[in-house]
């Protein structure tokens, strides 16, 4: 297995992520009945552990594999729910193609905090609303099986936090899950 790491890795890391890595087992992909060669990206969490009063080990939390993905704009705040005081996260899936365009862009699940919880299919839909807009211009490099790219579904939760303010600034993001 090869592990290449993203650049801006600080030196002190990198071999300790690559001998990390290379303890990893991964199941191969099958085609036809037989093992092919894959590409994926994962996606993890270093920590670091206190060993003693001067030192400190490094664990590697797995999050999540599969196509990487960036956001060219964050998902918009939309006014109406700034305005309303409304927080969430809608959680989306999708299709990363092998050219890498984002498709089959829809609604999974919402999970909503307002104040006027009659009005919460309306907040559901506009959140899902801005995330897909953001999604449709999102950046994507497929995952590759077999030496060639492949379409990959994926999940991804985006949440709308208001940041505790009533100064009107407020916040989106999101993070992939592979499927």
């Amino acid at each position: 297995m090869r592990v290449t790491l993203p650049d801006g890795v600080p030196a002190p890391f990198v071999s300790s992520l690559k001998e990390a890595a290379n303890r990893w087992s991964f199941k191969a992909p099958i085609r036809d009945g037989v093992p092919v060669t894959a590409r994926t990206y994962a996606r993890v969490r270093l920590v670091l552990v206190p060993k003693d009063k001067d030192h400190y080990g490094m664990r590697i939390d797995f999050l999540s594999n599969g196509p990487s993905l960036a956001f060219t704009r964050n998902p918009g705040y939309p006014s109406e729910m700034m305005r309303d005081r409304t927080e969430g996260t809608v959680t989306m899936a999708a299709v990363v193609q092998p050219d890498g365009r984002v498709t089959d862009i829809r609604l999974l699940d919402a999970r909503l905090s307002q104040h006027n919880v009659t009005r919460t299919k309306h907040a559901t839909a506009v959140f899902a609303r801005a995330a897909e807009e953001a999604m449709q211009s999102m950046t994507a490099k497929p995952e590759w099986v077999d030496g060639k790219p492949v379409a990959t579904a994926i999940v991804l939760p985006v949440s709308f936090s208001l940041n505790g303010t009533s100064d009107g600034s407020a916040s989106a993001s999101g993070s992939v899950v592979g499927r």
